[in-house]
């Protein structure tokens, strides 16, 4: 499932879930470096927006209306969780309605 004619957002519930899998995947990054177990030279920890472009432009919806993926934390390691979100109740798709003519916006 694509969005044909615009965005998909987060809801407040979706930000609630997606700023609780930031915390978790900042945590488990941590205690893995603290450990010494692995680098994260070449691992950036997702953000808010960071998601939203993979939401929207990378992994995207399946067809049941949800958004799976999995994060890594460290340059070996992923979160201990997948992040899932639904449509309607975690994102919506928010219609663009502006007409783009002869290069300016009407």
């Amino acid at each position: 499932m694509e969005t044909q004619n615009g965005t998909y957002v987060l809801t407040e519930t979706g930000k609630e879930i997606v700023a609780a899998f930031i915390a978790e995947c900042v945590a488990k990054r941590k205690e893995i470096l603290d450990a010494g177990k692995d680098t994260a030279e070449e691992t950036n920890l997702p953000s808010e927006e960071v998601i939203l472009s993979d939401l929207n432009f990378g992994v995207g919806v399946d067809e049941d209306g949800d958004y799976y993926n999995g994060w890594g934390v460290t340059d070996h390691y992923n979160a201990d969780t997948i992040l899932g979100l639904s449509l309607g109740k975690d994102f919506v798709e928010v219609l663009d309605t502006s007409i783009e003519k002869e290069g300016a916006l009407l």
